[in-house]
């Protein structure tokens, strides 16, 4: 992970010292694109850094989270959260609720919101989350009457 990663720059700039278990944890988080659990970069993190203890792996992953690097995304009645990167201060997607599959998009269309709620809430707004959820066309059943 190159020193000049703008996640990286978060956490200099908000004072943070950049130890081993946080740089190898947002390597992981950037590799995957973020959209990772827990358990996963846990796996990761083992992997490639065995001497990175749990608790460490949890302390940054909720670091992260407070920095608005990334944030936690929960599928259906999971209570493990999908970690996703904030790139940018933002980040689309929708979710399918059959096979859990995580489809991106850029444009939200939200920047008129933003400025609005801006304004309105005199509220400096840092970044959003955008989820959407449906099944997939790999998921649904056949419609009624179509053949075959």
């Amino acid at each position: 992970m190159s020193e000049g990663s703008p996640h990286i720059q978060v956490l200099k700039d908000a004072g943070y010292r950049l130890t081993q278990a946080r740089l190898t944890v947002l390597g992981i988080l950037e590799a995957e694109r973020g959209h990772i659990t827990s358990a996963e970069v846990l796996e990761r993190v083992a992997a490639l850094k065995p001497a990175i203890g749990r608790a460490s792996v949890f302390r940054t992953l909720d670091l992260l989270t407070q920095l608005g690097i990334i944030r936690p995304t929960y599928n259906g009645s999971s209570l493990t959260p999908t970690y996703v990167l904030m790139r940018d201060g933002h980040h689309h997607h929708a979710i399918c609720t059959g096979c859990q599959r995580f489809f991106e998009f850029d444009d939200c269309g939200l920047e008129a919101l933003s400025r609005s709620l801006e304004q309105t809430l005199n509220l400096q707004i840092s970044g959003h989350l955008l989820e959407f959820y449906g099944i997939c066309a790999a998921c649904r059943p056949p419609a009624a009457g179509a053949s075959a």
